[in-house]
């Protein structure tokens, strides 16, 4: 005949974590056997966790499991002619409640250990090809797994490459661009220059000097030019060749110089007049005195434009 007594007892401790290993083995078949003692053991591990939960663990003394079955098995005996029902609605619960505090430290630490253990099966799981790894339902290996990263990061390189390649692309532009508006910007300066500038060439109608030419830059901004001679008769020893610059807001040509060739007629020589001229200018050469005169005395040999 089954002892109901010692399985209650049993299922208790069971409930606590402290049975040992024959008494283990003995609960394990009174509750393949009878269902009753199979719903007290259930009913009092549930009820034991929950107590566990809502109290803060705390650090039973070295000898408290001893001390615990002891006054158990003390219990077991005092109360043998309790009926089934007492034992189940009296013991059970009470045993559970006045120890659950004890024991809180039990279940934590195997939950502790529960999770070390997961994490140590996480750590563990990738080193072994054979492992499957979950995802989205399906199962991988490592080597499969392996090859998923590779293909992102593949993806993530070649998206990284075509951004780097349009911005230099964007940056090449930019430079073609930059060229474009900095040769734009020195054509402008340069032609504002150029507007600065005036180009005239002189013919004589005078018969001995058919054959001569002459050129004159002229810089208005500046008031200055350049004038240049070329195949001119040498002239008497007691004269010379002067520029004049005819502006029309002056009644008189403005001197702006003597003018002397080598022994072949040619000359390049620079030019300022005496007097500011405002005007839009024109120029001539003539034939005056050693030296020049502040006033045009003789022919005119070149006039214009």
């Amino acid at each position: 005949m089954m002892d109901v007594e010692r399985f209650e007892e049993l299922a208790a401790l069971n409930a606590l974590d402290m049975l040992e290993n024959d008494e283990k083995r003995a609960l394990d078949g009174a509750i393949a056997r009878d269902k009753e003692v199979r719903t007290l053991a259930l009913e009092l591990e549930q009820t034991t966790a929950e107590l566990a939960y809502l109290v803060q663990p705390v650090e039973p003394p070295a000898d408290m499991k001893k001390r615990i079955r002891a006054k158990m098995r003390a219990k077991g005996i005092k109360g043998a002619g309790v009926s089934r029902g007492v034992v189940i609605g009296g013991i059970g619960w009470a045993l559970a409640a006045s120890f659950a505090v004890a024991s809180v430290w039990l279940w934590r630490e195997q939950a502790g250990l529960t999770q070390q253990l997961a994490a140590a099966s996480r750590a563990i799981a990738p080193i072994n090809p054979t492992t499957p790894v979950v995802d989205d339902g399906k199962a991988r290996t490592l080597e499969e797994e392996l090859k998923k990263r590779r293909d992102e990061f593949e993806a993530q390189k070649q998206a990284l490459a075509k951004e780097i390649e349009t911005l230099n692309q964007r940056e090449t532009e930019a430079k073609a661009q930059i060229a474009r508006l900095t040769a734009e910007v020195a054509a402008l300066k340069e032609q504002e220059q150029q507007s600065q500038l005036q180009i005239a060439t002189l013919q004589s109608k005078v018969w001995e000097y058919r054959k001569s030419e002459m050129l004159v830059v002229w810089d208005q901004k500046r008031g200055q030019g350049v004038v240049m001679l070329e195949k001119m008769p040498k002239v008497e020893s007691d004269k010379d060749y002067q520029l004049w610059v005819v502006d029309p807001t002056k009644p008189n040509p403005v001197s702006a110089g003597v003018v002397t060739v080598d022994s072949k007629g040619s000359v390049k020589s620079t030019f300022k007049p005496v007097e500011a001229v405002t005007g839009e200018a024109k120029f001539a050469l003539s034939v005056e005195k050693k030296g020049g005169v502040p006033k045009s005395e003789g022919q005119l040999l070149m006039v214009g434009p």
